[in-house]
């Protein structure tokens, strides 16, 4: 129209300018001039600008000609930033905004943002300061407490002072790690055995117009009162936006228990009970149990609830994916949602109806946390984890901390629960850790959703603190020390764009290489596509996938199978107090580098990131043996591992990624047992004794691995049970115990798989045992440290010796290991016996010092010569005259302590004479024994055996007798304690063992020792060896081990009580002739 008007404008003053230039004033005229024609006007538009709050944008008004642009100046307020500038097909370029070529009246919006949510919206720390990120977060968490105030100041109407609330030992507890939208309503303040506690037992929020609320417990009949119904009263009110006492409500239950499905949780009785005492002529509700799986969604149509009461009853096992679509259309349509758990866990119906609450939960089976006269006004205080998150933004933001709160903490600072530390920091900042593990434990994005505000608010803010680490930190530097571990406690790894952390300090390098200034890291190979299969023999088990994460890469994991199999992504290796700050007192890394958050569904596609990087394994659990799952990954990059140690290609491909890339860690997988290695733990093992990767590898194989379970009679990879186990025990056991028993490989293959780390720090030590096992030095298959904590792993309480007082040796109960630190010890000192004369052919004498068999002689001595002090007093002496220990005899001083590693060589002689006191002897089946450690093996063997059958009473009655225990009952006698045959100590299992495979009394042989045994392992001997006892005395050797030929040539030395002259032959010695 504004337009069309010009041209008419236009049109006229042509008209007039024609009738002018022809003289058309009429006839008559005396005027003899032309008349003055005025140039035409361009047209002009208007544009107006607005802005919002935050910033400006001007002019507000200007008049611009047709056809022309116009820049416009964009001024944010400080703390703001531009966030967007529409109109007029304009482009902003930095603080300008520039129109298109003015055609009309237009109008241009600038909107502006606080840094901080500018930081937020783009995922993005360096948009906003630290200080900023840190007062949004403020902030919220103020809104927060003040709408949850304004819930309580409802839900507590009428409650009165207390409330009581015992939701009992079949039930959950909550915590929110969504508080912008789910609020606190009751907790506990202690546990049922009174000790204080602070669990959540209600929670109540909303998304949008979607109200909701969460139960321990049904309150409708789980431990009611005046006060508990009243608040479930407006709890129900609350919900259904009821403020009419008139109005009725319609109200649908689904999968609530009923009293048929157990006479402990008649929760539909209970609910419809209440509703006839509270709203009595205000309600209707449908017919119980008429309303569950798809019947819901009809129900929703029909009946149109104002709330549904759901519960997690589940008669046909279908979970969640039963109510899932009316679930979700309960949420479309806004119908309030009141969840009342009844199992001792959530159950699979349920988890996700909490997920989208913002809920984790806690089973209460044990703590049984409950409300015990709970002050209302205790309550509508402020919520204590959100109070402790903002006090600890406080402290960050004033650079405040008070190093000394550390000093009692003994393990990670993650594990720490010391209440100085509690109260300095650790409580705050689980509530973001906390926050973190429930996001990534549903795979939930904070930054894709505008939900979690305050928790991504904490994420960038850790971020930030990240990119600023500098290792080491020393505690000097509190601020620093602080930033960094706020940084390791808030890492969500559901997110695909988390920032690589520019210093790894000695997660990737040794200590001694990590210094101020100079950033840890290492150069990144391109990374990969891959499908593969992952697979575990057992389920329950964790395996390296040779694949590698790179800091701060986005790597997407699809599930091209749909079986039951549950896998978890773990990343990492490490045990928490391997990190060892704590101790230490100087931080040189991550504080958390393990992590298993990561689940991936059958046919699911889950995408993820770190800050730091490292080695990507699978742990599976499913009811298929193997449990293998079928992957597709994008985004890794391969790093140097061995998947099958018999693949030559394997080998070249690892001997290259070595060479090649600078990748900081090492994974070798067999069946059952991996190492993980800091890459340096492993190429420090290359020297004059192994100089090559392949030589290393082999010696692992051979030398650790496989020469430790061969010990031990389990099957080895790649090998059958038989082909495994040496020829003289193969012919023993099978004529022994039969070869359906000896050569079953179920029973004779380890169903775990062993893992071994090999990096900075162990967990404990400088090495440490479990599973993993951990180790603070380099890679070493012959060396004592990696073979001991193997064995470790390989200890059974039927082949420990054990300590018992002599008034108690009649009772089961009463014996305790004393092997914690020996038993194993059989397997470091063969591999070192076997590699040095069996595989390296030498001859010269081999010596440890982690045992010297003279102990043994002095010992027995002491007895044998009755040796005093100086008091008159019985004492037993060492090889050094010294008194070893308090105690009278060798039946006590040895052996009572249970102190680590006390009296260990002397304890560790017991099982290496044993060896010698077997080798080259015939057996009772006429058989000879080839090399006396392989009796180990031969022990190992019975040792599963037995307890195969000791399992039950019809096995065990069937097959003692041809085990060698035929006088031992399955249960009831007196010597068991109450127990069964299956708890049998080390001394009685040993000792009637030996006889059933030497045929011959070990009596004396524990005796020379002091190791009691029970009188019913007594008359088993007897009923066992026909072939005499064995006598008491030793091989001589001290620190040397035995030669090649074993004891073939290797002086005995016979020990008899009544003869106290004996002298060791060595050096003549006694402890007859000590001083004391």
């Amino acid at each position: 129209m504004r337009h069309a008007q010009s041209y008419q404008r236009i049109a006229v003053l042509g008209s007039i300018c024609l009738l002018t230039a022809c003289n058309g004033g009429g006839e008559g005229s005396s005027s003899s001039s032309s008349p003055v024609v005025k140039p035409l006007e361009a047209a002009k538009y208007e544009l107006k600008s607005v802005s919002s709050s935050g910033g400006s944008i001007l002019p507000q008004n200007v008049s611009v000609v047709s056809g022309q642009s116009y820049h416009f100046t964009i001024t944010p307020e400080p703390g703001f930033t531009v966030h967007s500038v529409t109109g007029c097909n304009g482009v902003l370029n930095g603080r300008q905004y520039t129109t298109s070529a003015i055609t009309a009246d237009c109008k241009i919006t600038a909107s502006f943002v606080t840094n901080a949510q500018a930081a937020i919206n783009n995922e993005d720390h360096q948009l906003a300061s630290a200080a900023e990120l840190i007062q949004f977060a403020q902030n919220h968490i103020e809104n927060i407490q003040q709408e949850r105030s304004a819930l309580l100041d409802v839900l507590y109407q009428g409650v009165g002072t207390s409330i009581s609330w015992h939701p009992s030992h079949d039930s959950i507890t909550f915590s929110s790690f969504m508080p912008e939208n789910t609020f606190l309503v009751l907790r506990s303040n202690q546990k049922e055995s009174g000790t204080p506690s602070s669990e959540g037992l209600v929670y109540a929020g909303h998304q949008g117009e979607h109200r909701y609320a969460a139960m321990s417990a049904s309150m409708f009949s789980v431990d009611t009162s005046t006060a508990t119904d009243q608040l479930l009263k407006n709890l129900v009110n609350w919900l259904t936006k009821n403020s009419d006492p008139q109005r009725s409500l319609s109200i649908v239950t689904t999968h609530v228990s009923s009293k048929a499905d157990s006479w402990y949780f008649p929760h539909n009785e209970g609910i419809r009970t209440w509703l006839n005492n509270h709203f009595p002529s205000q309600h209707v509700i449908n017919v119980e149990n008429s309303c569950d799986y798809e019947a819901l969604s009809i129900c929703i149509d029909e009946q149109q609830p104002d709330l549904i009461i759901l519960s997690d009853i589940d008669r046909a096992n279908r979970g969640y994916a039963g109510v899932s679509a009316a679930f979700e259309k309960a949420k479309r349509l806004h119908i309030p949602l009141l969840v009342l758990n009844y199992w001792r866990n959530e159950s699979p119906m349920a988890a996700p109806v909490y997920r989208y609450m913002g809920l984790n939960t806690a089973g209460n089976y044990w703590s049984e946390h409950l409300a015990s006269n709970l002050a209302v006004d205790d309550i509508k205080a402020a919520d204590p984890q959100l109070l402790a998150a903002s006090t600890l933004l406080t402290k960050l933001d004033a650079g405040q901390f008070d190093m000394a709160s550390l000093d009692q903490c003994n393990k990670n600072f993650i594990n720490c629960s010391e209440a100085d530390f509690l109260a300095e920091f650790k409580t705050g900042a689980d509530w973001f850790r906390n926050g973190a593990i429930a996001l990534d434990s549903n795979n939930i994005k904070a930054f894709d959703t505008d939900n979690f505000p305050l928790m991504r608010a904490g994420l960038l803010l850790a971020d930030k603190y990240r990119a600023a680490i500098d290792y080491p930190i020393a505690q000097d530097s509190p601020s620093d020390w602080q930033q960094a571990m706020f940084a390791d406690w808030t890492v969500s790894y559901a997110r695909e764009n988390n920032i690589a952390q520019p210093d790894l300090g000695e997660y990737v390098t040794d200590k001694s290489n990590v210094a101020k200034g100079s950033k840890a890291h290492y150069a990144y190979p391109e990374t990969i596509q891959e499908g593969r299969v992952v697979k575990v023999p057992y389920s329950g088990q964790w395996t390296t996938t040779g694949w590698y994460a790179l800091p701060g890469k986005k790597i997407t994991v699809t599930r091209t199978d749909n079986s039951d199999a549950t896998l978890e992504i773990k990343l990492n290796y490490h045990r928490s107090n391997t990190n060892r700050v704590f101790s230490t007192k100087v931080y040189r890394g991550p504080l958390e580098l393990n992590q298993q958050r990561i689940k991936v569904r059958g046919a699911e596609t889950v995408t993820f990131s770190t800050p730091y990087g490292g080695p990507i394994y699978a742990y599976l659990e499913g009811s298929a043996t193997p449990v293998e799952v079928s992957l597709n990954i994008i985004g890794v990059t391969k790093h140097p591992a061995i998947m099958d140690f018999s693949d030559p290609g394997e080998i070249t491909r690892f001997n290259q990624l070595i060479e090649n890339t600078e990748l900081p860690h090492v994974d070798l997988r067999t069946d059952g047992a991996e190492q993980h290695l800091r890459r340096d733990r492993f190429l420090g093992a290359l020297g004059a004794e192994i100089p090559s990767v392949t030589a290393l590898l082999k010696s692992i194989q051979d030398d650790h691995i496989n020469s430790v379970y061969t010990l031990a009679g389990y099957k080895i990879q790649g090998k059958t049970l038989e082909e495994s186990l040496p020829d003289d025990v193969k012919t023993l056991c099978s004529n022994l115990y039969g070869n359906t028993d000896c050569f079953n490989s179920d029973l004779h293959t380890r169903k775990i798989i062993q893992h071994a780390n090999y990096d900075q720090n162990a967990q404990c030590g400088s090495g440490c045992s479990g599973n993993p096992w951990d180790a603070s030095w380099t890679i070493s298959p012959t060396g004592w440290g990696d073979n001991h904590e193997l064995g470790h792993n390989l200890q059974t309480k039927r082949l420990n010796v054990h300590y018992a007082e002599a008034a108690d040796i009649e009772d089961w109960t009463k014996y305790s290991s004393r092997a914690g630190e020996n038993s194993n010890n059989i397997f470091p000192y063969y591999v070192k016996w076997k590699s040095h004369y069996q595989r390296d052919g030498n001859t010269t004498t081999l010596t440890d010092g982690h045992m010297n068999h003279k102990d043994l002689f002095y010992v027995f001595m002491s007895d044998a010569a009755e040796i005093k002090n100086s008091a008159n007093e019985r004492v037993v002496l060492g090889r050094k005259c010294t008194v070893m220990d308090a105690g009278h005899d060798r039946f006590t001083v040895p052996w009572k302590s249970n102190a680590y590693a006390t009296h260990n060589g002397y304890r560790m002689a017991f099982y290496i004479q044993m060896a010698l006191r077997t080798d080259q002897q015939v057996m009772s089946t006429g058989d000879r024994l080839d090399n006396g450690f392989n009796l180990f093996t031969l022990l190992y063997l019975h040792s599963r055996i037995f307890g195969q059958y000791a399992a039950n009473e019809t096995d065990w009655l069937n097959n003692r007798e041809r085990l060698g225990f035929s006088l031992f009952p399955y249960s009831g006698d007196s010597t068991y304690g109450g127990k069964t045959v299956a708890s049998v100590p080390g001394n009685d299992f040993m000792l009637v063992s030996l006889s059933k495979a030497t045929n011959q009394d070990w009596r004396p042989y524990f005796d020379m020792f002091g190791l009691r045994y029970t009188s019913l392992a007594a008359s088993q001997v007897n009923a066992n060896a026909k072939g005499g006892a064995v006598n008491m005395g030793m091989y001589v050797l001290e620190d040397d081990l035995p030669s090649a030929s074993m004891s073939a040539g290797l002086p005995f030395l016979d020990l008899s009580l009544s003869n106290a002259a004996t002298l060791w032959p060595r050096d003549n010695s006694s402890p007859v002739g000590c001083s004391l």
